[in-house]
């Protein structure tokens, strides 16, 4: 009876295979899915299986010579059946790095179907790969709330990628960051489910185009983490997540809506476990709510060595199969690995029973479907050349310079100290253990290249200022890396106090002290290696810097505080003591130019905290859209309030708003309705403010956050004019899952905020009918 099975499987699958012409996989004027069907029906087993795993550059890096050139042969003994997905390495020098590409192609074209191989990357803040434009990190765009320049920026960055060969990119990150411990938390934009999905899509966009597939400048995106990422337990990376179903589906879940809507075509769970369950692993993570709920049915592919996890770190399966199959069973396509991972042993299960080769004909259809998608059986070579004329162009310059300036928030400018003026300040002393060097923060290549607080105002200066410099103290006695494996080592107390003596004497000659201070990426990072921390238990400045900075406001002298970093600091004292601060955490390659720009005043600041800042450790939980039942004090906790709040940032110009009005107080559950806000600049400087807009539903079967974000807008005004801005209240606003899972819009009332800041807000009523 067996046998009698699989002969009748075996005819099945001849009929269906004799309906898929080897001419329909070069016919370009096919669909997709109709290409990816007839290269399917010509597969073995192997070719399949080779598809559906990515992996490292370590794989091959003792086959490549010096120029780039892979040993074919080489890559015949391990790869017989081609190479599905390949990570190039990121340090290699860029036309190396496209050599590589090209005979990684050229391997593939000569295997028996000529499969192109799908080069992926990651675009965090640009391209990670040697010699690419590097805008500010993540947390940093976060505060620009300008989803306009956020898709210039990830178009340039698609750009970048494609002519190197690059056709996939591992970005955007859409985790929440609502945990400062968190050392990931610099790879996220904001706090909100709202403001992450609409940089999100703005991503989106921007990495794969507004057609309906990405063309030959154009990658396809991949968002992560699916989801709940952002708030593992205690902080520490790949921590459980401790989140109810029903606030994942009301928070964490909207910005992978939001970018599944705009056309995201690949997706990668993260590494935790939520209720007991891997998200690789979770039926109801991938198949119920991501295929099921969203309606996702593009390509799902696994994070680095994730899949071996199930067995390694979570022991949820007793073997490698029962991980893969587990895997394959509930979507995940594809298994990014280091150099080999548990869908390698997918040959030896099918031959076993363990595993029906429907599954791996699922995975295998979605990444040949991909490939098409994107042209690489077209076009799958890049030229150095081209390479050379689109990377890091004066226009990409421009456009970090822009970045990083939009992205500063100026938090104080008390007495109105800034913007410096170049007639009165002749001497400026840039002091602090972050002035030097270039701060990106992770998923950037090394060496780092671009210009820091130092050079940016010497150069700012010219011949008119003199800069002077002094570290002031250290972070720690190694150099920062995001890549080396290496826990940092506090400076000895002496050290640091002939820092500071130093720093003092290099004041003393200054009209005025620019303060770099944070924390840099070392301190910040992805955790994965006890030898490689990166999450915190308190959020403190390290090592000396609080005794840095009281010892130069001992000398009366004007400070200007720019705190660097990769999460929001606790930096009290600071906040207390220092007249002026900038928070710019990691403003990348054009970050010294953007901030002496806006010290002094040529450039007028305008970004957000997309991010609250707390007070202490002790106030997390912080993020500002809480439960209405998180309402107690601590003891001697200096308050409730937060240290800044969630949409905070100063300007140098100063708006005042006018009475909000509605144009009814009552809508239907399918219609809308518009609320209009007038902003007046009262300064005499153009400048832009950002208008936010919050909902509250006042009475709601499932507790509903005291408010939400859900519309906002950038606008710049000219100096005693007053601009008008008017908001839809459209359903998808009001919409929630309820306690039961299913989305709704409840009648009853709700309350509408808007202002400058999430606590400077004003707000009217209305009634959903």
């Amino acid at each position: 009876m067996k046998k009698l099975w699989f002969v009748c499987l075996a005819i099945l699958g001849l009929v269906w295979a004799c309906g898929k012409s080897p001419a329909d996989v070069k016919n370009a004027a096919l669909s997709a899915d109709k290409r990816a069907e007839a290269l399917l029906a010509q597969m073995t087993l192997s070719e399949k299986i080779a598809q559906i795993q990515n992996y490292a550059y370590p794989t091959i890096a003792r086959y490549v010579d010096a120029k780039g050139n892979v040993n074919a042969d080489s890559l015949k003994k391990y790869f017989p059946d081609g190479i599905g997905g390949f990570n190039i390495a990121f340090g290699l020098d860029p036309e190396v790095y496209v050599n590589v590409a090209n005979s990684l192609q050229k391997y593939n074209a000569s295997t028996r179907l000529g499969v192109p191989v799908v080069l992926v990357g990651e675009g965090l803040h640009g391209l990670m790969s040697n010699g690419a434009t590097v805008y500010p990190q993540a947390i940093a765009l976060g505060s620009t709330w300008d989803t306009t320049l956020l898709e210039k920026v990830y178009s340039a960055t698609a750009l970048e990628a494609r002519v190197r060969g690059i056709s996939q990119l591992l970005s955007p990150v859409l985790d929440l960051g609502r945990e400062p411990r968190f050392g990931r938390i610099e790879e996220m934009y904001s706090e909100d489910a709202y403001l992450v999905g609409a940089y999100g899509r703005a991503a989106i966009y921007g990495f794969q185009g507004r057609t309906s597939l990405p063309d030959s400048v154009h990658v396809a995106a991949t968002l992560k983490h699916f989801m709940g990422h952002g708030m593992p337990e205690g902080g520490r990376n790949i921590a459980p997540v401790n989140v109810s179903g029903y606030d994942l589906l009301n928070e964490h879940l909207l910005p992978f809506e939001m970018c599944l809507q705009a056309g995201a075509m690949a997706v990668m769970p993260s590494y935790n476990e939520i209720n007991g369950v891997p998200n690789h692993g979770s039926q109801w993570m991938l198949v119920d709510v991501l295929r099921g709920k969203l309606g996702f049915s593009g390509l799902i592919t696994a994070d680095q060595n994730a899949i071996d996890a199930m067995q390694t770190t979570h022991h949820i399966v007793d073997s490698p199969d029962d991980a893969a199959r587990l895997a394959l069973t509930n979507g995940i396509d594809v298994d990014l690995v280091y150099t080999s991972g548990t869908f390698s042993r997918l040959d030896s299960m099918v031959k076993q029973g363990k595993i029906a080769v429907g599954l791996i004909d699922k995975a295998v259809l979605r990444v040949l479907k991909l490939k098409f998608q994107l042209g690489l059986f077209e076009n799958p070579y890049v030229s150095a050349e081209r390479m050379r004329q689109f990377t890091n162009t004066p226009a990409h310059k421009e456009l970090a310079l822009q970045a990083a300036t939009e992205s500063a928030v100026l938090l104080k400018n008390e007495n109105n100290v800034l913007p410096l003026d170049t007639n009165k300040v002749r001497t400026v002393a840039v002091i602090g253990p972050m002035a030097k060097g270039c701060h990106f923060g992770g998923y950037t290549a090394e060496p780092r290249q671009g210009v820091d607080l130092v050079d940016g105002f010497t150069q700012f200066g010219g011949q008119k200022l003199k800069v002077l410099y002094a570290e002031g103290c250290k972070i720690a006695t190694e150099e920062s890396s995001f890549w080396v494996d290496k826990v940092q080592t506090p400076n000895s107390d002496e050290d640091d106090l002939r820092l500071i003596n130093e720093a003092l004497k290099v004041a003393a000659q200054a009209d005025v002290v620019i303060l770099a201070i944070g924390e840099n990426v070392a301190f910040a990072r992805e955790a994965w290696a006890e030898s490689h921390l990166g999450d915190r238990a308190n959020l403190d400045l390290v090592g000396h810097q609080y005794q840095l900075v009281a010892a130069l406001q001992k000398l009366g002298k004007p400070v200007v505080a720019v705190m660097f970093g990769g999460r929001p600091l606790s930096f009290n004292a600071v906040a207390q003591s220092v007249p002026a601060i900038f928070q710019v955490y990691y403003p990348g390659q054009e970050g010294g130019h953007a901030i002496a720009n806006l010290v002094f005043g040529v450039s007028n600041p305008s970004g957000k905290l997309a991010i609250t800042i707390p007070k202490s450790v002790g106030q997390l939980p912080c993020y500002y859209s809480r439960k209405p039942s998180r309402l107690r004090s601590y003891i001697y906790n200096l308050g409730s309030e937060p240290l800044y709040p969630f949409g905070f940032g100063l300007s140098y110009a100063s708006f005042s708003y006018g009475k909000p009005t509605l144009n009814k107080t009552e809508m239907a559950a399918d219609g809308q309705l518009t609320l209009s806000v007038s902003i007046t600049n009262t300064s005499q400087r153009t400048g832009s403010e950002v208008v936010q807009l919050y909902i509250h539903d006042l009475t709601s079967t499932g507790v509903r956050p005291i408010m939400e974000l859900k519309d906002f807008a950038r606008v710049e005004i000219p100096a005693g004019q007053t601009g008008k801005l008017s908001f839809r209240i459209t359903p998808d606003k009001l919409a929630y899952y309820n306690p039961a899972y299913e989305k709704v819009i409840e009648p009853g009332e709700f309350e509408v905020f808007v202002g400058s800041n999430s606590a400077n807000l004003q707000s009217l009523k209305f009634t959903v009918k």
